[in-house]
C-alpha cells in the first residue's frame, strides 16, 4: 500500500507489501523535510525535524522481525503530538497508523489533509472500509479508481505504479470483503501487468479466499509466499495459514499461523485461527 517513491525499489517484481509500504513512507518523509522551509522559525523547523525522525523510526519498525504495532503507534502519537498542523506528519502518519491496524486513527488523520495524492486516497478508502464506514470507504475507492485508469489513458504514470493503484484498491475491497467482483477484476488487471509481484499475487489469493474459492486461494498464496521469500509478513502467512485450514491442512496451516506470529506475536486473526485448530492438532505424547 505504498505511493510515491514505490516505483524507484531496486526490484519491485520481488516487493512484498510490507516492503512496498516501506518504500513508499520512507519516500515521502524524505519529501517532507522539503516542506520545513526558510521561512519557519528555528523552533517550528526544529519540532517538524523531531516529528520527521519519529516517522522515519516508526517506518523501520515496520520492517522489523518481530513487529510491535503497538511500539509503532506509539512513535506515530509522538510524531503528530509534535507537529499537529503539519500535513505531511499527518499524511504519512496515517498510512503507518493504517498499516499497524489503527484504522480509525488513520483514517481521521488521511481525510483531513486538504490536497491528497491519489494513494492518500487509496489508504483513506481502505481505513474506512476497515472501520465500518464502508460506503464512505466505497465512494472514496470509486473515484480513485477512476482517477488511477485517466492518468493511465493519458499517460501521466508507469505501468507499475497503475498496477499498485489496482492492487491497493483491489486489495482494500478483499480486506473488508466487499464488492469482491470489482476486487478480482482489479487485481486481476494489476496481475496482468506485474505477473511476478508477491504483493499482488497475495492480494488476489485473499479475494478469492474471501469470496470461499478456497483451493484458487490456495494456490495464488502459495506463489506469493515462494515468491516473496525473505519479504514475507505476518500478513502473508496468516492468508496462506487460514487457506490451508479452510482446505483441512491441518498441520501445513498450523506451520504457516506459527510463522506469522514469529513476525507479529500479537497478531489477532493468527491466534484466532490456531486457537479453532487446536482441537484438530495431535497432543503431545507424555511419558
Amino acid at each position: 500500500m505504498p505511493g510515491p517513491g514505490a516505483e524507484k525499489l531496486r526490484d519491485p517484481r520481488r516487493a512484498s507489501r510490507i516492503w512496498l509500504i516501506v518504500a513508499t513512507v520512507v519516500a515521502l518523509v524524505g519529501v517532507g523535510w522539503g516542506h520545513l522551509g526558510i521561512g519557519a522559525t528555528v523552533s517550528a523547523m526544529r519540532r517538524d525535524f523531531v516529528a520527521m525522525r519519529y516517522l522515519q523510526s516508526a517506518a523501520s519498525a515496520v520492517a522489523a522481525k518481530p513487529v510491535d504495532r503497538a511500539a509503532i503507534v506509539a512513535m506515530l502519537d509522538r510524531a503528530v503530538q509534535i507537529a499537529p498542523d503539519n500535513d505531511v506528519v499527518a499524511q504519512q502518519a496515517g498510512a503507518l497508523y493504517m498499516y499497524a491496524g489503527a484504522y480509525p486513527t488513520a483514517a481521521a488523520f488521511l481525510s483531513r489533509i486538504s490536497d491528497p495524492d491519489l494513494m492518500t486516497q487509496i489508504h483513506l478508502g481502505h481505513c474506512l472500509l476497515l472501520s465500518g464506514r464502508r460506503e464512505g470507504g466505497a465512494r472514496v475507492l470509486h473515484q480513485a479508481t477512476e482517477a488511477a485508469r485517466a492518468r493511465k489513458r493519458s499517460g501521466a504514470i508507469a505501468p507499475f505504479v497503475y498496477a499498485l493503484y489496482m492492487n491497493n484498491i483491489g486489495y482494500a475491497y478483499a480486506a473488508a470483503g466487499v464488492e469482491l467482483d470489482r476486487a478480482h477484476s482489479l487485481l486481476t488487471e494489476a496481475l496482468h501487468i506485474e505477473p511476478l509481484q508477491p504483493a499482488f499475487i497475495d492480494s488476489l489469493g485473499w479475494a478469492y479466499y474471501q469470496s470461499r474459492d478456497y483451493k484458487r486461494a490456495l494456490f495464488y498464496l502459495e506463489r506469493a509466499v515462494r515468491l516473496a521469500g525473505p519479504l514475507n509478513s505476518a500478513e502473508t502467512y496468516y492468508h496462506l495459514g487460514a487457506a490451508y485450514a479452510r482446505m483441512g491442512r491441518i498441520r501445513l496451516a498450523a506451520e504457516a499461523l506459527l510463522k506469522a506470529l514469529e513476525y507479529d506475536p500479537k497478531y489477532e486473526d493468527a491466534h484466532s485461527e490456531l486457537h479453532k485448530l487446536d482441537y484438530a492438532l495431535p497432543q503431545p505424547i507424555r511419558a
